[in-house]
């Protein structure tokens, strides 16, 4: 009872030390993020600023600079709008009297300590407070938890492996356009061989699922990765690439191009309501596009992994539109804390850490590392696959893009008897 009571103390204790830290982390990010927007507006009223920081790149011919210091801004002032309608939508400021009446009639006749705890849970457990704190807690502290261990960001990891592998290229490509047309689709190749691993095998998705563990959708959902995940995904992208002929150079700005557009992509509902873009979904990986990668209904399983261009999910069969009639779940199957870092960020290691102690067999163990998530022995009903597969039993349209009409077309044409006619002598 007593190491019970020990434990719930420290848990406490813990829960109480995150919200202090995201407390100051998130003012302190959110103040910067807001002197630095205000401030480069104030400016480009003036002439410079974000005009200037797209009109340059614009006068240097460095178009792809222009468009990435556009979406830079745009990230920017999204990411206040969906703070600022969070706020609006459960505004704590509502029946403010009929509220500090009933606050005040409960004070009455209190100590002086008791007053302050109960003052202090009204705040902790109010509508607005809950909910911002699961919007927005977890993401921030996975940001700044990353920071601090920046060494280990994919970018510094990438940028140490590639001279080790750049000499084993069969070729090199051109700095043309189609050079560089033929080095993104190569990085979205490799980028989704990983995401695709990423999901399929359950040992990276313990890297990889703490991104997908947010039950909401915002832009700080994007800076939400596991610290360990830039090596595994080094691992796979860089010896590929450089084998592929794409240089250290195309790697580097496309990295910028993708982290850009991949940050611009977690726009939420508040952001846009739809996420769509219209004839550009067709071409483009949308952030209508990225909330089905992020849903856990059993329709979006697994699918888009691609960044900017879908080419390649369209190709492997991965690519699924978001449809009115499944209306999008955020989050991962598994019932998460979501107010809790440490079940966010750690939670499916220490899941799968228990799992193994729990799974008999050395090659069981084994297989539980590598086969997909929802693998048990013997069992493979909840993994996503078959999951999915069962939800569209009798509703295969949902999934159907143009690549099944595509493939179904073709294949009619190849069952279809030939009419072979024998001309009369």
């Amino acid at each position: 009872m007593n190491k019970l009571f020990k434990a719930q103390r420290i848990s406490r204790a813990w829960y109480i030390m995150e919200n202090l830290f995201f407390a100051f982390f998130f003012f302190s990010i959110v103040y910067i993020s807001v002197e630095s927007f205000f401030n480069g507006t104030w400016k480009s009223l003036q002439g410079a600023g974000f005009l200037q920081d797209i009109s340059d790149p614009i006068n240097k011919k460095i178009y792809y600079k222009a468009v990435l210091a556009l979406l830079s801004i745009l990230t920017t002032f999204f990411l206040l709008v969906e703070i600022i309608r969070l706020f609006v939508r459960y505004n704590p400021f509502q029946n403010w009297n009929e509220k500090y009446a009933a606050l005040k009639e409960d004070l009455y006749g209190k100590t002086p300590w008791r007053k302050i705890v109960l003052v202090a849970n009204r705040i902790i457990h109010a509508r607005f407070i809950t909910m911002f704190l699961k919007y927005y807690k977890t993401n921030f502290l996975a940001k700044v938890f990353n920071e601090y261990i920046s060494k280990l960001f994919i970018i510094f990891v990438y940028i140490e492996m590639m001279p080790l592998f750049h000499r084993f290229a069969l070729f090199n490509v051109p700095g043309t356009w189609w050079g560089w047309l033929y080095a993104y689709l190569m990085w979205e190749l490799t980028y989704w061989i990983w995401h695709y691993l990423g999901h399929r095998v359950r040992l990276f998705w313990c890297l990889h699922s703490p991104h997908h563990a947010p039950a909401t959708m915002n832009l700080t959902v994007a800076w939400v990765h596991f610290f360990a995940e830039g090596y595994y995904t080094a691992a796979v992208q860089v010896p590929l690439l450089m084998l592929l002929g794409v240089s250290p150079e195309m790697v580097a700005i496309i990295l910028v191009i993708d982290g850009t557009w991949g940050t611009f992509i977690h726009c939420g509902e508040d952001a846009f309501k739809n996420g769509r873009f219209g004839w550009m979904e067709k071409l483009f990986i949308t952030p209508s596009h990225h909330r089905v990668h992020h849903a856990r209904n059993p329709l979006y399983l697994d699918t888009n992994f691609c960044v900017l261009l879908p080419f390649w999910d369209w190709l492997f069969g991965t690519l699924q539109n978001e449809k009115k009639e499944v209306k999008i779940e955020y989050g991962i199957t598994r019932n998460v804390n979501t107010a809790s870092f440490i079940d966010m960020y750690f939670g499916e290691c220490i899941c799968l850490i228990r799992d193994l102690k729990n799974t008999p067999g050395w090659l069981n163990k084994i297989k539980l590392l590598f086969n997909p998530p929802g693998w048990e022995p013997g069992n493979n009903e909840h993994t996503a696959k078959e999951v999915r597969s069962k939800f569209l039993k009798g509703r295969e349209h949902l999934a159907k893009t143009s690549r099944s009409y595509l493939f179904e077309k073709n294949k009619l044409v190849i069952q279809k008897p030939v009419e072979v006619r024998v001309s009369k002598k």
